[in-house]
């Protein structure tokens, strides 16, 4: 029932379990995930995140094609975000970021591996690959092999983000995903204009702040 195009409801589920890992602030650790109803022009996801508090927090995920009524919104209890394509007045909503989407179809340039990014970077977990241009250091990226999420890009230009984008596309279609995709929040890879390369999809996401 989930209505986040283009991925399906066990692409999403598999999709959102794994972003928790990054810890923002509209996916967090996943311990329970269950659709709850269907709207005209979406739907709503109720999600159970782990936290640092002694008990778990509950939320609502509302997807919505188009966000003119929210009204129905004020009466679930609990933290509340909106995934949108549209634009929400800032009078609405407490924190901002972006979910961008990349088809695995587009053309790609295969970027090389890298075991150990240098010296400066995030330590990568063990569900990532790590990608970049080679000696010049273009770009460095670390493409989660689960979801297909990137988890961490470095730019050494804003020239060079298509490059970066297309290495994780070629590498996420070796593994055999669909498309490849760019989760910002709370500052997290939040100083990149990632809609410099055009992606297939997009979608505003929105702490609600009521």
């Amino acid at each position: 029932m989930v209505c986040l195009e283009p991925l399906t409801p066990d692409e999403f589920a598999h999709w959102y379990r794994h972003l928790g890992r990054l810890r923002l602030f509209w996916a967090k650790p996943v311990v329970e995930l269950f659709p709850l109803y269907k709207l005209v022009e979406g739907c709503v996801v109720k999600v159970r995140w782990s936290s640092e508090k002694p008990r778990l927090e509950e939320a609502y995920l509302i997807i919505l094609r188009r966000a003119k009524k929210l009204d129905f919104a004020a009466t679930l209890r609990g933290t509340k975000i909106l995934i949108t394509p549209e634009e929400v007045e800032k009078s609405l909503y407490q924190a901002r970021g972006g979910l961008y989407i990349y088809s695995a179809s587009r053309p790609c340039a295969t970027g090389l591996y890298l075991e150990k990014p240098p010296e400066g970077h995030p330590e990568p977990g063990p569900d990532h690959v790590l990608l970049y241009s080679g000696p010049d250091m273009k770009y460095l990226l670390y493409l989660n092999r689960w979801n297909f999420n990137i988890d961490y890009l470095w730019l050494s230009g804003p020239e060079h983000l298509d490059e970066a984008v297309e290495s994780a596309i070629c590498e996420a279609r070796r593994l055999g995903g669909r498309y490849v995709t760019i989760a910002t929040g709370d500052g997290h890879l939040g100083l990149i204009d990632h809609s410099a390369y055009r992606p297939d999809h997009f979608y505003n996401t929105y702490k609600l702040g009521f």
